[in-house]
């Protein structure tokens, strides 16, 4: 998976770049909630970048078996190309399993680009699920701390699994 090396070594790059600004350059507050946020930034555009082309989405059971009602294929469909089949983005919500807020957290603890491109390829991952699944992982208080995903999504009753799709790029 050459494609996903590369792809995660510019991210990570980025991200180490401004992870050492954050601990040795003096920044005002607000300059350090633009780093942060542009960190988190660059955590959702990898996982956009890498899903679905590269890397296979995964579905909620209840979010597969609503999208087969309307003949979508969740599997091969992106953030960006949910408004082409769900107006206003009421029905489905494209996850981070583990949440962005923890991916972080993990990426300004690492020592160099290589160990953040490692946290990258280890954490995002990216589902489909419902709208009323997001509020129960919500109410249960997962919304942006999942210290295990894996439990978290149990208590919720969610159950992901990766959908087929055609062929993914590996190398370019």
């Amino acid at each position: 998976m050459a494609i996903v090396d590369d792809l995660l070594g510019i991210f990570a790059s980025s991200i180490f770049a401004k992870s050492t600004a954050l601990r040795s350059i003096d920044l005002t507050p607000n300059q350090r909630r633009r780093v942060r946020k542009s960190i988190t930034d660059d955590i959702k555009a990898c996982g956009g970048i890498l899903y679905p082309e590269v890397k296979q989405v995964e579905v909620s059971k209840a979010a597969y078996e609503a999208a087969k009602l309307l003949k979508i294929d969740l599997g091969a469909c992106g953030w960006n190309k949910q408004s082409s089949f769900d107006k206003g983005r009421k029905v489905f919500h494209w996850e981070h399993v583990d949440p962005v807020s923890c991916i972080q957290e993990a990426c300004l603890k690492a020592d160099s680009p290589n160990q953040i491109a490692a946290i990258l390829k280890e954490r995002i991952r990216i589902a489909w699920i419902l709208k009323s699944e997001d509020r129960e992982l919500t109410r249960l208080g997962f919304r942006s701390r999942r210290p295990d995903p894996r439990a978290a999504y149990d208590a919720a009753k969610i159950m992901l699994f990766e959908v087929e799709q055609k062929p993914k790029r590996t190398s370019t």
